[in-house]
């Protein structure tokens, strides 16, 4: 791996070809996961999917179930690699059931790294965080903090920061990696932390630091044979010329890597390089080439609901806005706006708003593009001072003028001003004397009083700075508190799911996994508070969307069951929500294991909306089978139920519940003190 010197893969070839091999599974896969990773390394990724896909085939008839998973879990990165995404999650889904068997913490934790990396592949940022906050528990289980393996995962973590605006929380697990892998002198990973490291640098602008880093990269990458190593970083030094005006060689670099993921049937890497090279081709105002580039990156991106799209959107109306063909603009702005919406990408939404003001600006609607001007400055602050201040100073000068000009006609019109002024002005400076003298008396009693109170002002402030210091360490605290618990909930929901995989009675089995759902439940509550500038409300809707998500990965099946999620923007505080929450996850699981035992296809329905001031609505229901006639929810001997009871109680709330066909449980209630 750290050469890839051809003699390795004659090696490996030759060995496969060998008629005596042929005959021994084992031997056979062993030599094929090998030359599936020199290849992988190689940058070879079709022939690293065959070698894997055969090594699988010789796992598997030498019975030997964990390589087998482990080779599909190979296959489903390649898959990946090459923008086949329903079928990398085949793949990895394939593989966790048997891992859970086998109680396989390593390999569990590497399926749910790459999981996590497939979403963020897909632009789903939340979703990859949370099976990265999955992998984070098991590998916390196992592992020494200065283990090699935590650089990558802290690599991977660090893409998904990089696009939800932390750069800040990236940059240090970068740092954290680059420790580990210089106390194990490993140069592999250290060259490829600095190529990541310059991705930030770009970001924060300080191109030196990001040369640097990439030239760092470079050195230990150019005198291997990691072609696809060397693409990117080929396409990065283009990035790096482009921010800095230097267009030959941004465009040189630009072209070098599209020949090696051209060649190698990269699509999403050709796109990417495509965009880049319009991007290049709009800084010299080339518009018709920058629109060519950018319409041919299309054909590539294959995933319409990532940044990269609409990225690429983005581009393409900005390029026919300055051609002057604002139409055909308008309709590839307000996708990538659609898009980035979903997304919640605010630096894309920034650029998209400021794209519509000057696309409506061009087609003569100057009332949308006012409207898109002010939504563009509520995402960039520092250009709304800019722009405040520009404005304030024409208003000062047009006022002057103004001034001005009144002055000069007030004085044209009315000679009289002029008489009557000469024979006051002697009046006036005695009057003037009189006045400085009372003035000068003044000002020294002032001036004792200013001081004074500038002594108490300083006392005041010293005091302030040590209150907000004290406050900030608090909530550094609190911030701290609240990861801890969270992720002390995650261990405990973990060893709950690895104690699951050793019990053969499916009751015990269900119980536990209920359990397990809880204590997620309440740990939701944490990660939401800790990440949270508000330490003490939680986001509903997110909340909602999250626990629904991972319900339904807990309770997968075969069949089509659709979770629709309605709730409004409400922030309930953590006595509130921890129970709302609670109840959300016990009639949910219950939808998702008993409504729809007869039937293959159904949807669950999540209602929460505020009815009044202070007053909330909580409806949950589905299509399923419905509910026991002679369900009596007081009398039930469901502990789910109870619960549902119990925590409705507790909120003060009163619970409906009706079968319309499907089960319906409807909750009100209101902000008040919750019951003891």
């Amino acid at each position: 791996m750290d050469s890839l010197d051809p003699e390795f893969f004659n090696f490996f070839n030759q060995s496969i070809q060998s008629k005596e091999i042929k005959n021994l599974p084992a031997i056979s896969a062993a030599l094929y996961k090998g030359l599936g990773v020199l290849e992988f390394y190689r940058g070879e990724i079709k022939l690293a999917k065959n070698a894997f896909k055969n090594a699988k085939i010789f796992y598997l008839k030498d019975s030997s179930l964990r390589d087998a998973a482990g080779m599909a879990m190979n296959l489903g990165v390649m898959q990946e690699r090459s923008g086949q995404y329903d079928s990398a999650i085949i793949n990895y889904n394939e593989t966790i059931p048997i891992f859970e068997s086998l109680s396989d913490t390593t390999s569990l934790s590497k399926v749910y790294e790459n999981i996590g990396l497939l979403y963020y592949q897909q632009s789903d940022y939340p979703t990859a965080l949370q099976y990265f906050e999955m992998t984070d528990s098991l590998l916390n289980l196992i592992l020494d903090p200065m283990n090699m393996r935590w650089v990558g995962f802290y690599m991977n973590k660090n893409s998904v920061f990089s696009h939800t605006n932390k750069q800040e929380e990236g940059l240090e697990l970068l740092l954290l990696a680059f420790r580990i892998a210089e106390s194990n002198n490993n140069e592999y990973y250290i060259s490829k932390l600095s190529s990541a490291m310059s991705d930030i640098y770009e970001l924060k602008g300080e191109t030196d630091k990001q040369y640097e880093a990439l030239l760092r990269s470079k050195g230990f990458f150019q005198n291997r044979g990691n072609q696809y190593e060397n693409a990117m970083l080929d396409y990065k030094f283009g990035k790096y010329h482009y921010h800095v005006n230097s267009i030959d060689s941004a465009y040189y670099f630009s072209q070098k890597a599209l020949q090696y993921f051209q060649a190698k049937e990269l699509g999403e890497e050709i796109g990417m390089v495509l965009n880049q090279m319009g991007n290049i081709a709009f800084s010299q105002e080339d518009y018709d080439k920058a629109a060519d580039f950018y319409e041919q990156t299309s054909r590539f991106l294959k995933n319409e609901k990532t940044e990269a799209y609409a990225g690429f959107l983005f581009n393409t109306g900005y390029a026919f806005n300055k051609k002057g063909d604002f139409s055909k603009a308008l309709g590839y702005i307000e996708k990538s706006l659609e898009i980035r919406k979903e997304l919640k990408n605010i630096i894309g939404l920034k650029n998209s708003y400021q794209g519509l003001a000057e696309t409506y600006e061009g087609l003569g609607d100057y009332k949308k593009a006012y409207n898109n001007l002010a939504l563009f400055h509520n995402y960039s602050d520092s250009v709304l001072n800019e722009v405040k201040n520009k404005q304030l100073a024409e208003l000062e000068t047009q006022y002057q003028t103004e001034k001005k000009d009144q002055a000069i006609a007030v004085l044209e019109s009315e000679k009289e001003i002029q008489e009557l002024r000469g024979e006051k002005q002697q009046a006036q400076i005695y009057l003037s004397v009189a006045g400085l003298l009372l003035f000068l008396g003044l000002a020294g009693l002032f001036f004792v009083q200013a001081n004074t109170r500038k002594k108490h002002n300083e006392i005041l402030s010293a005091k302030n700075i040590e209150i907000e210091k004290q406050n900030s360490e608090r909530e550094l605290l609190l911030k701290e508190i609240h990861h801890r618990v969270k992720n002390n909930l995650q261990i405990i929901s973990s060893l709950l799911s690895m104690q699951t995989r050793g019990l053969a009675d499916d009751k015990v089995k269900d119980a536990m996994k209920e359990s397990q759902s809880r204590v997620k439940t309440m740990a939701l509550i944490h990660e939401k508070l800790y990440q949270y500038e508000n330490l003490s409300k939680i986001n509903m809707q997110e909340y909602m969307l999250q626990l629904s998500d991972f319900l339904t990965q807990t309770y997968r099946s075969d069949k089509q069951i659709e979770v629709h999620i309605e709730a409004d923007e409400i922030n309930l505080d953590m006595d509130m929500a921890v129970p709302v929450g609670l109840i959300t996850n016990e009639l949910l699981s219950n939808s998702l294991k008993y409504a729809f035992e007869d039937l293959e296809v159904g949807d669950i329905y999540i209602k929460f909306s505020q009815t009044a001031p202070g007053a909330y609505r909580l409806l949950v229901e589905d299509s399923g089978k419905g509910l026991d006639e002679n369900l009596d929810i007081d009398k039930t001997k469901s502990l789910g139920l109870k619960l549902v009871r119990t925590l409705t109680r507790q909120i003060n709330g009163k619970l409906k519940i009706a079968s319309n066909p499907g089960a319906s449980f409807e909750i009100a209630f209101s902000d008040e003190s919750i019951a003891a």
